[in-house]
């Protein structure tokens, strides 16, 4: 009897054991696929490249899961290969001609999901986008390519930050450009040729945004524009050194100059005009008689008669030197008679 009721107890604990798994199961299960809650509509799309997007892969605008993939099929047009997605949408969501989806990362580990991107002024309902609406999915590790001697000396957290920020800016995100300057700087002070890394990498991110149909082209231009300063100063790298050894003599003795003259950063420039000019007229005034000071001071270069300029056909009346003509405080020049 007692052998009869342990073999129940044991059928009974692996019949409990079996339901847990089973409820486990459904339960990753129900995780994994992640249903859309409420009515969903299908929808196709064509896409060039869907590399990392599977079926039960997210459908997402602005991080929000609005969908799922239903099926991935390749397909032929002429001579190149497409892939068509058929996918769900709720039904609060629609697809519009002027739709743009995008494949993009969902993590480091390559998952992709399709990024609806949603237009201000909705366009033309539609069923199907063609692959010219679409924008395809991309290797990063063509960011790399040319950089392995540098990702030896780096460790696995700096290359998944590195690759975070970068995917972040390709993507389209403005707030991964800083992340992404940052790991540069970080990925330049490993490597003896600063200017080649940068190069390499702006010609890989140019690379990689072409073939993501141009997400990026201010963040290129602007990478491509970091690089030539970049590439300029490094022509005149052995100039520092002097700079930083002869500069403090030469800055010194001028920043004392400023000082003495009162020129520091707490200088008020209004109250330092106010003392000197009682009012704006007294300023335009003192403006309007800068030609005339300008004039004393005999400088040829200063006195230079402008083009255009009337010429005393007879010479200039030589005047003595405290004797000046002046003409609303303007010098005038007194020309010989006819003879």
């Amino acid at each position: 009897m007692s052998a009869r009721v342990g073999m129940l107890l044991t059928l009974g604990k692996l019949a409990v054991a079996a339901a847990l798994s089973v409820a486990l199961f459904a339960i990753v299960l129900s995780a994994i696929t992640n249903p859309v809650d409420g009515e969903t509509s299908l929808y196709t799309a064509e896409f060039t490249d869907v590399s990392g997007l599977h079926v039960n892969g997210d459908v997402r605008t602005k991080g929000v899961r609005i969908g799922k993939v239903r099926s991935i099929e390749l397909i032929r047009d002429g001579s190149r290969s497409k892939a068509e997605v058929e996918f769900s949408l709720a039904d609060s969501y629609r697809l519009f001609d002027n739709t743009v989806l995008a494949v993009k990362y969902q993590n480091l580990t390559g998952v992709r999901f399709i990024d609806l991107e949603t237009p201000e002024h909705a366009g033309r309902a539609v069923r199907r986008l063609p692959a010219t609406a679409t924008r395809p999915s991309f290797d990063i590790t063509e960011l790399f390519n040319g950089l392995q001697p540098v990702l030896d000396t780096m460790s696995t957290e700096q290359i998944n930050t590195f690759m975070a920020n970068a995917i972040t800016l390709l993507q389209g995100d403005g707030s991964g450009l800083a992340p992404m300057l940052d790991s540069v700087e970080r990925l330049a002070d490993l490597a003896r040729d600063r200017e080649q890394v940068i190069s390499t990498l702006v010609a890989n991110i140019s690379r990689i945004a072409d073939s993501m149909g141009g997400r990026s082209p201010q963040v290129v231009g602007f990478l491509h524009s970091l690089s030539f300063p970049i590439a300029k100063a490094m022509t005149v790298l052995q100039e520092f050194p002097k700079t930083a050894a002869y500069g403090p003599e030469f800055l010194t003795p001028v920043h004392r100059l400023l000082d003495e003259l009162g020129l520091d950063p707490n200088m008020n420039v209004d109250e330092l005009v106010g003392r000197a000019f009682a009012s704006t007229s007294s300023a335009a005034e003192a403006l309007r008689l800068l030609p005339v000071a300008f004039a004393g001071l005999q400088l040829p270069q200063l006195t230079t008669p402008a083009a255009g300029a009337l010429k005393c056909g007879n010479g200039v009346v030589q005047l003595p030197t405290e004797v000046r003509v002046l003409l609303n405080g303007s010098e005038v020049v007194v020309c010989n008679g006819p003879r």
